[in-house]
C-alpha cells in the first residue's frame, strides 16, 4: 500500500513538472502557426521575414508587387490586430508583424523597407553619381504602427515593386515615341531631268548636296511638352549632322543644311556639303546609284522635376542617281558640244 502511494506521488509531481516546463516555452502549433502559452491565442509562423519580388519589369517597366504586405511592429500593438492579420517571425529575436492595405500603383508597401513607396512630387535634389538620368527619385513612409516614424528618401534605377508610375526618362521616351519625324527633303545638284526622268551625272563632276526645305519635322527644332505618368516633360528635336551614303560604298558627313546649288555656279564644288563618284553606277540596278540621307537627330528633354536627359534617333530619305562617264568627242573648230547633260 506504502509502495502504491509513493508511485501516485512520483507520476504526480512528473505531470507537474512537465505542465510547467511547457507552459514556459513558446508552443509551435501544427499548420505553421505558433501560440502563445499564456493567452493560448494562435498566430501564423513566417518561415522568413516578408520581402518583396525581384525585379521582373514588363514592357512598361513595371514589377508586380508583394501579394500581402505586412508591417512589423511591436507585440503590443499586433494584440490590438484580429488574429489572423498577425504574423510573427521567430528569429534572432521574436518579430512580430500586421498584414496591412498594399496600397495602389502610386503608393505601395515594400515589405523589403518596411514603409510605403511613393515617387516624389515636385523639384528633385541633383541626382548623385552613378545614378541613371532616367532613374526615379522615391519617398519611403512608415506606417503609423511601427516604432519608428521617420520618413527616407533614397533613388532608384528601377521603379519600385507595386508601383506603376513613370519616371522621367521613360515619360521622356513614351512623348518622343509620338514626334513624326521624318528624313529631309533631298536636294541635290544634278537635279531630274526632266526628258530623262531622273537625275544623271558623270565621274569627277561635283554633286551638291543639301537639305531641301527644312522643316521642323525634317530638321528641327520642334518641341512638345505633356505629361504622362504624373511626369510633365519638355522635349525638343533638333538634327545635328546628315550622313550621306552614296551609294558606291562611300559617304559623306555634312552637319548643316548644306548650300543650294545655283545654276550660275557651274563645275564648282559645293562648299559645304558635296561629292565626286570615282565610277559609274552602270554595275548597279537601272543602272542607278541610291543616295541614302540618314539624319542624326539629338532630342534633349527636361523633367518639371528637375531630371533632363539627350535621346539620339534617325531617320533617312532615299533618292537615285545615274553617273556615267564623260566621252572625249573630236569635232570641228566652228561647233561646240555639250556632254554635261545640264547642271553637273
Amino acid at each position: 500500500m506504502l509502495r502504491r502511494r509513493l508511485t501516485g506521488l512520483v507520476a504526480a509531481a512528473a505531470l507537474l513538472l512537465g505542465t510547467l516546463l511547457a507552459s514556459a516555452t513558446p508552443a509551435a502549433a501544427a499548420g505553421g502557426t505558433w501560440c502563445d502559452p499564456v493567452s493560448l491565442q494562435c498566430y501564423l509562423m513566417l518561415d522568413s521575414p516578408p520581402s518583396d519580388p525581384s525585379p521582373n519589369p514588363d514592357s512598361s517597366g513595371w514589377t508586380a508587387g508583394a501579394a500581402e504586405c505586412w508591417a512589423r511592429t511591436t507585440a503590443e500593438n499586433a494584440k490590438s490586430y484580429p488574429e489572423d492579420q498577425v504574423a510573427t517571425y521567430l528569429g534572432s529575436a521574436q518579430n512580430w508583424y500586421v498584414k496591412i492595405n498594399c496600397g495602389d500603383g502610386f503608393r505601395y508597401w515594400s515589405n523589403n523597407r518596411q514603409c510605403y513607396v511613393a515617387m516624389v512630387d515636385g523639384v528633385w535634389p541633383a541626382r548623385p553619381a552613378g545614378i541613371d538620368q532616367e532613374a526615379g527619385y522615391y519617398r519611403c513612409s512608415p506606417h503609423v504602427d511601427m516604432p519608428s516614424t521617420i520618413t527616407s528618401y533614397f533613388w532608384s534605377n528601377t521603379i519600385p515593386p507595386g508601383l506603376t508610375v513613370y519616371t522621367p526618362g521613360m515619360a521622356a521616351r513614351k512623348l518622343i515615341e509620338t514626334f513624326q519625324i521624318r528624313g529631309i527633303d533631298i536636294g541635290m545638284a544634278p537635279e531630274v531631268n526632266p526628258a530623262w526622268g531622273h537625275r544623271r551625272s558623270y565621274v569627277g563632276v561635283p554633286i551638291w548636296l543639301w537639305v531641301d526645305n527644312p522643316q521642323p519635322l525634317t530638321w528641327g527644332p520642334y518641341t512638345e511638352t505633356a505629361t504622362l505618368g504624373g511626369q510633365t516633360i519638355t522635349a525638343t528635336a533638333q538634327v545635328t549632322s546628315v550622313i550621306w551614303n552614296m551609294g558606291d560604298g562611300a559617304s559623306t558627313v555634312c552637319g548643316g543644311t548644306g548650300t543650294p546649288y545655283n545654276a550660275g555656279i557651274g563645275l564648282q564644288p559645293s562648299p559645304t556639303c558635296g561629292y565626286r563618284y570615282a565610277t559609274t553606277s552602270d554595275r548597279n540596278a537601272n543602272d542607278r546609284y541610291t543616295v541614302t540621307a540618314t539624319s542624326q537627330w539629338t532630342v534633349t528633354w527636361t523633367a518639371l522635376a528637375g531630371p533632363t536627359g539627350t535621346i539620339n534617333l534617325t531617320a533617312t530619305s532615299a533618292d537615285e542617281l545615274e553617273i556615267n562617264e564623260l566621252q572625249t568627242v573630236i569635232v570641228p573648230n566652228d561647233s561646240t558640244t555639250d556632254t554635261s547633260g545640264g547642271t553637273p
